[in-house]
């Protein structure tokens, strides 16, 4: 199924920056000026490994530690997407990943990489590639994502085919490297060919206040609530706290107390928050996230839920008095609209960050049962 381009969720995107992402290998992260060395004798100095590339290898680490200082400065930017490849054997950084090209009217990336010579032919660069593109499609929201390379480097090929790209075609003379002007092999993987996948896990780190320490797990339970109409629901928090002075949008829900499943509490803090009863359509998936703030791992498990009934509002004294709960009652363009106007504060953007993606596959999975929704 591919979305019709006015559908909502086609070509907005998630603008979530490089957040760290974790493989069974690897830890893909923001770069730090103190990687110069690492990147230059890993990499950046090897003729070998720039050959198929369009930058000549770095004549001394001067020129690394230059370019870092610049890739760092990027990282304020919310759409600027660019990993230093950490192997957690060694604590080395190996190689690097980022969008070279991010083109918003389409939802669409194009995709650069590249690797010490050491480290080639062990599996690593498609094990980074299928976790950016993981994070670009569930995260960042994107439709397209493309990479290309020159003819006379199948290798490279490779990669992007054991990642899930397809080839496309080759475009004759298209491109410019190191060896002049090339052929350029395409390839790409679009949201539809991974429409079958199973339910989502999506892992979130917390870019707004420093990481210290954990000390507690929170098991909890949220939402995607919909009616007949094809509008949603959700609950709107005006908050005065630790976290700031906000006003949010956030799904229903809130934590499992001791000794009750997930589906059972998912209906009580439906009756709760929404006095709403509800069918539990399916479990859409699990966003694992932090508030470094209050030292504490979120395991957020979302349900796509039918309203079925209205009732009266159970609200806690808490939400009633420190946090204002209201319902908001939206279209999935009017939704996502909230949670991006919703960005001007620190607890808006992580709400976003964790909320848009479920936003966006709760939308998919009720396309594929009962066509548009609006």
């Amino acid at each position: 199924m591919t979305l019709p381009i006015d559908s909502p969720g086609y070509g907005e995107m998630n603008k979530a920056g490089t957040q760290r992402i974790e493989t069974q290998r690897l830890i893909l992260r923001r770069f730090r000026v103190e990687d110069a060395e690492n990147m230059y004798h890993n990499w950046a100095s090897d003729p070998e490994v720039t050959r198929f590339l369009t930058w000549p290898e770095h004549a001394s680490v001067e020129v690394t530690k230059s370019l870092l200082s610049l890739w760092v400065s990027r990282y304020e930017d919310d759409d600027y997407f660019n990993w230093a490849m950490e192997y957690k054997e060694t604590g080395e950084v190996i190689g690097n990943i980022s969008v070279v090209k991010l083109i918003e009217e389409i939802a669409a990336a194009d995709m650069g990489y590249c690797m010490g010579k050491a480290y080639w032919g062990q599996g690593l660069m498609p094990e980074a590639l299928e976790a950016v593109m993981d994070y670009l499609f569930d995260v960042v929201g994107l439709n397209r994502i493309a990479a290309s390379h020159d003819v006379n480097n199948p290798k490279s090929g490779r990669v992007m085919d054991k990642a899930g790209m397809k080839q496309e075609g080759i475009l004759r003379a298209a491109g410019k490297n190191n060896l002049g002007i090339c052929d350029v092999v395409m390839h790409s993987a679009i949201r539809a060919d991974r429409e079958n996948r199973s339910e989502l896990h999506i892992e979130l780190q917390d870019t707004e206040w420093p990481f210290e320490y954990t000390d507690h797990d929170r098991m909890i339970v949220r939402a995607i609530c919909f009616d007949d109409e094809g509008l949603f629901y959700f609950v709107r928090a005006e908050r005065e706290d630790d976290f700031g002075k906000a006003t949010l949008i956030e799904t229903a829900g809130g934590g499992v107390e001791p000794g009750e499943d997930p589906e059972s509490a998912i209906r009580r803090e439906l009756k709760e928050e929404l006095g709403a009863e509800v069918e539990i359509v399916c479990k859409i998936g699990v966003v694992s996230d932090y508030y470094n703030l209050i030292h504490r791992h979120n395991l957020n498990n979302y349900y796509l839920c039918k309203i079925q009934s209205f009732g009266d509002k159970h609200l806690t004294q808490d939400e009633i008095e420190e946090f204002h709960l209201s319902t908001l009652k939206l279209t999935g363009d009017e939704a996502a609209a909230e949670y991006d106007r919703r960005r001007e504060t620190a607890l808006g953007r992580l709400i976003a960050n964790r909320e848009l993606p479920v936003l966006r596959r709760a939308q998919e999975i009720i396309r594929e049962s009962r066509g548009q929704v609006r």
